[in-house]
């Protein structure tokens, strides 16, 4: 089972988001749920589950999670191998997505990581992700929205797996304004960004219009820098849920 800090954070994300994670929430709050679960102590092999399967692993997973069609996804602990999801599904990690680990989703996607990123999220469709640490690794946006809110500190490599879309992105630590200017210039349809500090003077940005002609048609970017300063230790590690 999840650690209780864990499903009040999700809850508490739940009702900020607008039912992002109902099915988790529910199974939590009232032990049982039209979903068929399999809890397991950790992950050490490949495994498949279907769109009416639900799987919690009660430590880390050091293999091959696939849901091609749909479900829900629990790791309490660490992610530290891969995750391939479809469908409509939730997904929970309590601990950090490792250094090498892919999470490649499709379809309708709600992600919530309990400490930092350090490996690749690839979504290609409607994502709506949160993490709780920093996101230092890197991240592929689909197709027609992604909305990522970072809890920590963000230095990610941020590119699409198709046309530039639509692309929020709030961040409550520490983001530099190359970052920022690097992730305008990919050419999204529009992104727009919130950032808590970074290495510019508080204000709105980018300096001028913020509008581009692409290749893909017009490119609208627009962020909010709220203090000036340096990167701090993660937030996530400081905040007690």
């Amino acid at each position: 089972m999840m650690p209780p800090r864990i499903q009040r954070r999700v809850a508490h994300i739940d009702v900020l988001g607008g039912m992002v994670f109902p099915l988790s929430i529910s199974y939590w709050s009232k032990g049982k749920s039209a979903k068929r679960w399999v809890e397991r102590p950790s992950q050490t092999e490949p495994v498949l589950i279907g769109s009416g399967d639900a799987i919690a692993v009660n430590g880390d997973s050091e293999a091959l999670i696939s849901a091609p069609e749909g479900g829900i996804v629990h790791v309490s602990g660490d992610l530290k191998s891969g995750l391939e999801l479809g469908g409509h599904h939730e997904v929970i990690l309590g601990g950090d997505v490792a250094e090498g680990t892919t999470i490649k989703a499709s379809g309708f996607h709600d992600i919530f990581v309990g400490g930092s990123v350090h490996g690749k999220i690839v979504a290609s469709g409607t994502s709506k992700i949160w993490i709780d640490g920093d996101f230092t690794g890197a991240l592929m946006t689909g197709t027609p929205s992604t909305n990522v809110h970072v809890l920590g500190n963000f230095a990610a490599d941020i590119s699409s797996t198709d046309e530039p879309a639509l692309l929020w992105l709030a961040i409550g630590g520490f983001a530099s304004n190359a970052t920022l200017v690097s992730i305008a210039s990919v050419g999204y349809t529009q992104f727009n960004a919130t950032v808590g500090r970074s290495d510019v003077p508080p204000g709105l940005y980018p300096d001028g219009t913020g509008h581009r002609r692409t290749a893909h048609g017009n490119s609208y970017s627009r962020w909010c820098v709220m203090t000036q300063g340096e990167a701090e230790q993660s937030i996530a590690t400081k905040q007690a849920w």
